[in-house]
């Protein structure tokens, strides 16, 4: 990775919690003090929780499995709701990655001394696991501004929302998903002969791309994803109809990846964001709906496996 590439992605990812004076300023506390420019800093981590529901961690350090919490005076308010979210984190980030997770915390409620010393108490619990890290050669240093998918699905059995990956191209996803070495595809929705190894013609593939600023980018189809991630939208904004064929199909059951930006390095890519399934349009008619019934999805590396139907 490039010192550009590095710069324009720790400009982004600390800039985004500009509007959040406390948390912007303990984040760039931290990874000022931190001064390594080997380890990589995500803000606003997002993490999935199993009923859809999803959470932010404030600063996230992946490499060392820690994650910082900028605890505001109404936190105070709401400490078993806290304490259920970080439970349900630490379980999430476990599965995920393996590994146990570790949450560390900055009480903003208090005096500027006492902000100070639990910043720089952060910082020593995140550096003193680094350096264990490197000692037991369990430490990878930040190299790319982000994450190779093929990489990072080598040794994975699924996809999953949580992921949280981007596929540069169709044919990536599609090759992760069947461990197949297609080098185009030209369409946004269909079965890949390959996969029909496994499921005959259950599941399409679908690669939508999500609508900028409420306006549609392909052909005037206009994709929204709702903001818990469970549902999608979808309607051409040049047709008047929305489905000739009817009001929602079961058997429409779409593995899913939306295009749309990075918030941090602005590339463009594809990402899984579950299994959907086409349900009732819209109560105005006017757009289809899907809903999404699975958050992961397997991976097959071998081919010409039976069919299972």
């Amino acid at each position: 990775m490039s010192g550009a590439d590095k710069l324009g992605y720790l400009i982004r990812a600390l800039s985004r919690t500009k509007r959040k004076d406390y948390e912007n300023y303990v984040v760039n506390a931290i990874w000022n003090r931190l001064a390594m420019d080997d380890v990589k800093p995500v803000t606003q981590q997002l993490v999935l929780w199993p009923d859809g529901r999803r959470s932010f961690v404030d600063l996230y350090f992946p490499q060392a499995m820690i994650g910082v919490e900028c605890d505001e005076a109404y936190h105070q308010g709401q400490r078993e709701r806290d304490r259920e979210r970080e439970i349900t984190i630490t379980d999430v980030l476990r599965q995920i990655r393996g590994e146990d997770y570790r949450a560390l915390h900055v009480d903003v409620s208090g005096s500027y001394e006492q902000v100070e010393r639990s910043i720089d108490d952060c910082v020593r619990r995140i550096r003193a696991e680094i350096e264990r890290r490197r000692q037991a050669n369990e430490f990878t240093p930040w190299t790319e501004a982000y994450v190779d998918c093929k990489e990072f699905y080598k040794t994975r059995d699924a996809v999953s929302v949580a992921d949280d990956v981007g596929f540069p191209r169709i044919a990536d996803a599609v090759n992760t998903l069947c461990g197949s070495e297609y080098k185009r595809f030209q369409e946004s929705w269909f079965v890949p002969s390959v996969m029909r190894q496994w499921y005959g013609d259950r599941y399409r593939v679908w690669f939508p791309k999500l609508a900028i600023g409420g306006k549609a980018v392909a052909n005037g189809w206009n994709n929204r994803l709702s903001d818990d991630g469970t549902y999608i939208y979808e309607y051409n904004e040049d047709a008047d109809l929305v489905d000739p064929v009817g009001d929602g199909d079961p058997n429409d059951i779409r593995i899913t990846f939306a295009k749309s930006a990075d918030p941090v390095t602005r590339i463009q890519a594809y990402r899984f964001v579950g299994v959907f399934r086409r349900i009732s349009n819209s109560e105005d008619g006017t757009r289809k709906r899907y809903q999404r019934i699975e958050t992961v999805f397997p991976i097959h590396r071998t081919p010409c496996l039976p069919i299972h139907r």
